[in-house]
């Protein structure tokens, strides 16, 4: 699971026997920064590193590498006692669209065990997840959609989701285009939109 850090979200969770994974945020400050500390002075060693690869879609090329460390006891200490394992993710980009290589660390926190081989995954998955709320959001203005009948608002969201599957695994033949094309395409175009009923 993952969430926002909060204590009480992770005492629930514990109490119902499962497991959390947890995104540190800076508006956290205290525990950020002594986990940002923390993996600073551990380095990113090769001991630590649990996972690295490398992504080349979407045009861009994107280096992804995570590290584990075991938790000390000055970070159980702000109220995490359970919390077994830090992750360090480190992402180094570069775009054609964009000049320079950029880098980004993130910071979680769990209580899974750091052997356990799929942290990065749960990671992952969670960022797809947020990918398509992205698009959700910025493609058909999801965050602006206001639907106050009973069943209306889940109708929506479903016909919604349902749509931006089939652009994103129908694609038009020929140019390629961006999803907020294709989805524009869909309305302009009565071939395409039965190709996606229909095919």
């Amino acid at each position: 699971m993952f969430y926002t850090v909060n204590c009480r979200v992770q005492r629930a969770i514990l109490d119902k026997g499962a497991n959390y994974l947890l995104g540190l945020k800076k508006n956290q400050p205290t525990l950020y920064a002594a986990v940002e500390d923390y993996v600073q002075a551990e380095g990113a060693n090769p001991d630590n590193l649990t996972c690295d690869y490398f992504d080349d879609t979407h045009g861009r090329l994107v280096r992804r590498r995570y590290f584990v460390f075991d938790t000390p006891e000055h970070i159980k200490a702000l109220g995490f006692s359970e919390m077994n394992t830090v992750i360090a993710t480190e992402t180094i980009s570069s775009s054609p669209y964009k000049e320079g290589i950029s880098a980004e660390w993130r910071y979680y926190i769990t209580n899974n065990d750091k052997t356990n081989t799929q942290l990065p995954r749960f990671i992952r998955d969670h960022w797809q997840i947020e990918s398509t709320h992205w698009l959700l959001d910025v493609h058909l203005n999801d965050d602006k959609d206001k639907k106050y009948s009973k069943n209306a608002a889940e109708n929506f969201a479903k016909t919604k989701r349902f749509l931006l599957n089939m652009v994103k695994l129908r694609p038009p033949k020929g140019k390629k285009r961006s999803v907020r094309a294709n989805l524009k395409l869909v309305g302009w175009n009565l071939d395409y939109l039965e190709e996606l009923i229909f095919s």
